[in-house]
């Protein structure tokens, strides 16, 4: 049986892929569970319709992310936070402290966004990445001062 998937299964195929399988498996477990749909005519234009709105909203959100990239690439953040000795922080200047920074010059941003290997623990300059669409990735400068 042909069948066009609805979802991603494993060891079958992906998403949108027409696909042959066993009738058994098709009629107990992929049309049951949603995960198919039967290969006709007018499934395979309502697949196609929906993949190529998926397609444009992807291309429409990379666009956008693009000119929000360009715009972040120029700015430069600088936060101040308590420090000891040898230029180390009492605390650290997290994801979440970088996320809020961004939000106050009007880039609202999740903080799972904004990839840091680990938290900043001294004084000074980092680049920042920040990850705006799958594709599309921006670096921004932040300085870590000391509070006076």
């Amino acid at each position: 049986m042909e069948l066009i998937l609805l979802k991603d299964v494993t060891k079958v195929g992906r998403k949108g892929q027409v696909v042959r399988v066993r009738d058994g498996f098709a009629r107990n477990f992929l049309l049951p569970q949603k995960a198919a749909m039967p290969l006709t005519a007018a499934n395979e234009r309502f697949v196609k319709d929906q993949k190529d709105r998926a397609d444009k909203r992807s291309a429409a959100e990379k666009n956008k992310a693009e000119e929000t990239a360009a715009q972040l690439g120029s700015l430069k953040l600088s936060i101040k936070a308590a420090s000891g000795e040898q230029d180390k922080l009492f605390g650290s200047v997290t994801a979440e402290d970088i996320s809020r920074l961004l939000a106050e010059k009007g880039f609202e941003l999740d903080r799972r966004k904004v990839l840091l290997k680990e938290p900043i623990r001294s004084l000074g300059s980092y680049p920042v990445t920040v990850e705006l669409h799958a594709q599309v990735r921006a670096t921004v400068h932040l300085d870590v001062l000391k509070a006076s």
